[in-house]
């Protein structure tokens, strides 16, 4: 009797070991499927909880104005460096187109030499003398083209500085022996300071004075 007893206890315990077990196995598989879920989450709800790799790196994004600023402070001693190179010759810089003006325009008398200065600016790259002169006398009995030759000569500040000292001097353009002359001469270019320039009318004493009329411009 006891004997039967205890195997009625211990089916009633089997009976109700595996009742509440079977009622736990949907709560289990749920949990599970939600743990899986949550793994797999393709909008990476759990980011916070993830360490990032070592292979990610940040990225900083600078707008268009503060490239610019960087650019410039990369360039900048490169360009200071650029400066010091610098030659009198790489500041010249082209005029301005249809520059320029009348400088003689004139008529006078040459007994030895009547001289003319005039001014190139600043930074002209490629001045042009324009000009024409002729040259007659008036006294009477002297009527021939060739009795009214003068001289004609081009000079800058330290070629006129040893023609009035009476030292052999060069000089940038000249015409010799001439009563009726076109000139067109190519000026230096004046770099980055005013250039100094004169015309220079030479006549011989022993032949009298001589009437010239000039008339000069200059283009920058």
């Amino acid at each position: 009797m006891r004997a039967a007893l205890s195997w009625l206890a211990i089916g009633g315990l089997s009976i109700a070991g595996f009742v509440h077990y079977g009622n736990h196995i949907p709560q289990l598989k749920q949990l599970s499927i939600f743990q899986q879920s949550k793994e797999t989450d393709p909008e990476g709800k759990d980011a916070e909880t993830t360490s990032p790799s070592a292979s990610d790196k940040i990225v900083s994004v600078a707008s268009p104005r503060e490239q610019r600023m960087e650019g410039a402070k990369a360039n900048k001693p490169a360009e200071d460096l650029a400066l010091s190179k610098l030659v009198p010759s790489d500041l010249i810089a082209p005029s301005p187109a249809g520059t320029g003006g009348v400088i003689l325009h004139k008529t006078f008398s040459v007994a030895t030499a009547a001289t003319f200065s005039f001014l190139i600016p600043a930074h002209a790259a490629s001045p042009q003398l324009h000009g024409r002169y002729q040259s007659l006398i008036r006294q009477a009995g002297q009527s021939s083209e060739e009795a009214a030759d003068i001289d004609f000569l081009l000079m800058n500040e330290e070629q006129h500085a040893h023609f009035l000292s009476g030292q052999p001097a060069d000089v940038l353009f000249s015409v010799d022996a001439s009563h009726d002359q076109e000139v067109n001469f190519g000026l230096p270019a004046s770099q980055n300071h005013p250039a100094k320039f004169y015309l220079v009318f030479r006549n011989s004493p022993s032949e009298g004075k001589k009437t010239v009329q000039a008339d000069f411009t200059v283009d920058f």
